[in-house]
């Protein structure tokens, strides 16, 4: 099944930077975006913040173009993302506060915002424990069923649970590996987070200006994202399943 689709496809990957490639929207879920970097000018369409109101937390837009970033970790996942996807358009949604700290709770309102807006591949390069599963899981099928990619990174740090919504079977869970290209990407048939992709010294942008160099599952994860944006780009009508064949089609066994 995967060789007949790719044949009518007429894939040759990585080459689909050479096809005709539609805007693909990608939310980065994350501690903001330097939407003034040089490498992402233009790229960022909307911006949002989490924020903190009595009780509950709820979503505020912002200007851009701006530096929305505090930290650095969103600008460098969205070089990442855009340095292998020229189509892809950002919609920054910063669920980090001033002093770097994220709830689960901001997190879920930021990916439950984006799951609402129906924008096509969410980019999770932040974990959520296991206690937040019960309220993933339904917002990552309907994302499934919006025909919406959820690529969310597997924990760095060892816990009980490899990190949420990574080990949804309707997200695409990815690990660190080390490879020579960030479109080489490995499989696990029987692992809850199913492909690792290349996430060790990685060259990013830094907000502020300038670059530098990261490891982590958080610039493993906008690899994947990515090249899914180029996927539904160069074919929008694509479903989930069939860019999951695709990615394990690609894929080494791990």
């Amino acid at each position: 099944m995967q060789k007949s689709l790719l044949s009518a496809l007429n894939i040759e990957f990585p080459d689909l930077t050479s096809r005709p490639l539609e805007p693909v929207s990608v939310a980065v879920v994350d501690s903001g975006i330097d939407a003034t970097h040089p490498a992402l000018a233009g790229k960022v369409l909307e911006a949002y913040v989490v924020e903190k109101s009595g009780d509950e937390f709820k979503v505020v837009k912002q200007p851009v173009p701006e530096n929305a970033d505090l930290y650095g970790h969103g600008t460098a996942v969205a070089s990442v993302i855009c340095g292998l996807a020229p189509n892809a358009r950002l919609i920054d949604i910063r669920v980090l506060d001033t002093l770097n700290v994220g709830s689960g709770e901001a997190l879920l309102a930021g990916f439950s915002f984006a799951v609402a807006q129906k924008i096509r591949i969410l980019n999770m390069s932040l974990a959520a424990k296991a206690s937040f599963a019960a309220k993933l899981h339904p917002l990552c099928e309907t994302a499934y069923r919006q025909n919406q990619l959820v690529i969310a990174a597997r924990r760095n740090l060892p816990l009980t649970d490899d990190g949420f919504p990574a080990e949804l079977s309707s997200s695409i869970g990815v690990d660190l590996g080390k490879f020579l290209s960030q479109f080489h990407l490995a499989f696990r048939p029987d692992h809850a987070i199913e492909f690792i992709a290349h996430g060790e010294d990685v060259t990013v942008a830094a907000a502020g200006g300038g670059y530098t160099t990261m490891t982590g599952t958080s610039f493993a994860t906008p690899a994947v994202s990515g090249i899914c944006a180029l996927l539904v780009g160069a074919f929008p009508d694509l479903r989930i399943f069939e860019v999951k064949s695709i990615l394990r089609w690609f894929a080494e066994l791990a």
